[in-house]
């Protein structure tokens, strides 16, 4: 049989994940655990997974995270999810995006999908109040971090821990002046940038998209003028200031440099995601390096 979790909030389905290995764990008696990412996915390993029980006819519990949308996993699944449903080993598929044609498919051969979209309102305000913290803190940590429920986790432990929670302050927050910096290879600039952020209350992550906003667009410029296109600006599809100031930036960089840079970014934030590092810490690092 398989599970899927999916959804753009990521620290619910990340809790979900956790309750449900937590409840195999105690209910499966003498289970055999095993992790695969799209990162490290392997075809042959897989079948034998999903074919296979441990010894003395114990199951296997597989966690699979982001296989339904890497490259190299992808299409292999498409013709293994019924193999997986009729599977006596469970899989837990953990997604942060599925198509919903995809979706649609997997839904009719799950034993169970639960998506997990982004909290607001109402919604919002019921899982604020199942965290047991005064109203008054409540309302400072979502003015602060909004449907962000990693940043908002680690707001309410800092009450916990007896902190206080600041009111989100007003700035004349520039969330371009960073990216700038990060063209122009000023790591100093660019540090100073991001610790005046931080204090004046912007989290962490906000600089973080921006960032890999910027590296995208330079990483896709680069590639076109690698490939001769004459017209990049018309073809990358960025509006024409933001083209233009890519095209002449992209001169500073190699295309392993900002591969590198892709990769080391969305290494951190899903890192973050499975509770491997704090993205504020690791991003510092990062522009540091």
């Amino acid at each position: 049989m398989f599970y899927l979790l999916c959804g753009k909030d990521t620290y619910r389905s990340r809790e979900k994940l956790r309750e449900l290995l937590e409840s195999f764990r105690a209910k499966v008696s003498g289970a055999a655990f095993f992790d695969i990412d799209k990162n490290n996915f392997n075809e042959a390993e897989f079948d034998g997974l999903l074919k296979s029980k441990s010894l003395f006819d114990k199951k296997y519990v597989i966690t699979a995270e982001g296989l339904l949308s890497g490259k190299d996993s992808r299409n292999y699944l498409s013709d293994k999810l019924e193999e997986c449903a009729r599977s006596e080993n469970i899989f837990l598929f953990w997604e942060e995006e599925v198509e919903e044609k995809s979706l649609e498919e997997i839904k009719k051969l799950a034993a169970k999908v639960q998506q997990f979209d982004l909290l607001e309102g109402a919604k919002l305000n019921a899982w604020f109040a199942t965290q047991k913290i005064p109203p008054s803190v409540s309302s400072k940590v979502i003015a602060r971090c909004g449907s962000d429920l990693w940043q908002a986790s680690k707001e309410i432990e800092k009450h916990r821990l007896g902190g206080e929670v600041e009111d989100r302050k007003t700035t004349q927050y520039n969330p371009f002046a960073i990216c700038d910096a990060f063209a122009e290879k000023n790591k100093v600039k660019m540090w100073t940038i991001y610790q005046q952020t931080l204090i004046a209350g912007i989290p962490a992550e906000e600089v973080f998209f921006k960032i890999l906003w910027q590296v995208k667009n330079l990483l896709m410029v680069k590639k076109l003028a690698g490939a001769g296109v004459s017209d990049i600006a018309k073809e990358s599809g960025l509006k024409p200031f933001v083209a233009g100031k890519a095209i002449k930036a992209a001169k500073n960089f190699t295309e392993e440099e900002l591969e590198n840079y892709s990769y080391d970014l969305l290494r951190i934030y899903h890192e973050e995601r499975r509770g491997g590092g704090e993205l504020v810490i690791e991003l510092e690092k990062m522009m540091i390096k």
